[in-house]
């Protein structure tokens, strides 16, 4: 079963140039998360899949298919 939740994002590192979102506590986590970001962000937060590889599903399959999807969604309220 999956997971939704918003996370607040935060300052990080020196002068405030990186962002964090805080992973929630019911997800399994590895000691680094692997991460593909555009508009969108997938992470796996075990480290498993390579962010190469993640970075290639969100472009070919999450990016081109989200986006007619929710502006189909916005038409039907």
């Amino acid at each position: 079963m999956g997971l939704a939740a918003k996370r607040k994002v935060t300052s990080r590192g020196a002068h405030g140039a990186s962002k964090s979102v805080v992973i929630p506590s019911k997800l399994k986590i590895g000691e680094v998360a692997t991460i593909a970001a555009n508009r969108l962000m997938i992470i796996d937060p075990r480290g498993e899949i390579n962010e190469n590889d993640l970075l290639e599903f969100l472009e070919t399959h999450i990016e081109p298919n989200f986006w007619p999807w929710l502006k189909q969604k916005k038409a039907e309220k």
